[in-house]
């Protein structure tokens, strides 16, 4: 069977809906400048594409399911600060996400996967607040696959490398962090008729020597990795990658190598978004606690700080 729309269905509809079978959707992420050669709603293009993908996944290793759509939403923090991009503050993200969780969780239903491509530190930070207050208070999932998949990304996950056959550099890591040739790669993938605009002759953008907050943040980082911090210490390197690169001036609007892309590289990581994104369902449906676990999961206090 395929996915239904909640907008589109009647209150008879919605209340013979299987509570234990429903599974909801939605998507997210900010409007953002991806480059010179991708349109700024790209991360929900590929939101898109993997929910798709994974929904026919599901249903087809779980017949009994059935798959409900709610409409995208172009919402998210951390939006890559350059004209042409709109992003909002990460509690107005987290609020809104809580508040659908909770509109479904008091109808009785039980599964909600936010789908996603957005790697902004707030943003992943605010899903994963969210996530966490609806589970305490309901008892309801709310499945963020984006939160595990970002993470593999940045660190060169060599289970995630084997699964894509990519290498480090153009899996979406520190040196290929926005629009360069994983994000190029999965929008050749997705928009097979030749749309996007050309991408061949897009220098690359390298990162930035770590000077001044960005360098200390990298040494605190692997200072704190040495001592045995394996999560909070590399996520420390990623934030001063990240601050070195939105902090230069001019800023280039991209990271790493778009001339590199290819469809197949696209449609290798877009399975392997399918693949964690179902056995993260998986896991949930057979009544394992799954919450998000995002990048900088213990600075959880980052998302407070303005945009």
């Amino acid at each position: 069977m395929s996915a239904v729309k909640y907008v589109e269905m009647s209150l008879a509809d919605i209340r013979d809906l299987d509570k234990d079978k429903a599974v909801f959707f939605l998507s997210v992420g900010p409007i953002e400048v991806h480059g010179p050669h991708l349109p700024v709603g790209t991360d929900l293009v590929v939101a898109e594409e993997v929910r798709k993908r994974s929904q026919q996944e599901l249903i087809r290793r779980h017949p009994g399911l059935l798959a409900v759509d709610l409409p995208p939403l172009y919402l998210g923090s951390d939006a890559l600060p350059v004209p042409g991009s709109i992003s909002v503050r990460a509690s107005a993200l987290e609020s809104v996400l809580f508040d659908y969780a909770k509109g479904l969780a008091s109808q009785g239903f039980r599964y909600l996967v936010v789908l996603d491509n957005h790697g902004g530190p707030r943003h992943g930070l605010a899903i994963a607040a969210a996530a966490e207050a609806v589970w305490r208070k309901f008892g309801f999932y709310v499945i963020h696959p984006f939160s595990e998949i970002y993470k593999r990304m940045i660190r060169d996950d060599p289970e995630l490398l084997g699964m894509t056959g990519l290498a480090p550099g153009a899996c979406g890591d520190d040196r290929d962090n926005h629009a360069g040739t994983n994000e190029t790669s999965l929008m050749l993938a997705i928009r097979k008729d030749g749309s996007l605009p050309p991408h061949r002759d897009i220098p690359p953008s390298l990162p930035p020597d770590l000077r001044g907050l960005p360098g200390l943040l990298d040494r605190l980082g692997a200072l704190l990795a040495a001592l045995g911090a394996r999560e909070t210490g590399p996520d420390i390197r990623h934030l001063a990658n990240t601050l070195a690169w939105v902090g230069q001036r001019p800023m280039t609007p991209y990271m790493g190598a778009p001339d590199k892309a290819s469809p197949e590289a696209g449609e290798a990581m877009l399975k392997a978004h399918v693949e964690i994104t179902v056995r993260l369902v998986e896991r949930a449906l057979s009544g394992e606690v799954v919450l998000p676990e995002p990048l900088l999961g213990r600075l959880a206090f980052l998302r407070r700080l303005p945009e």
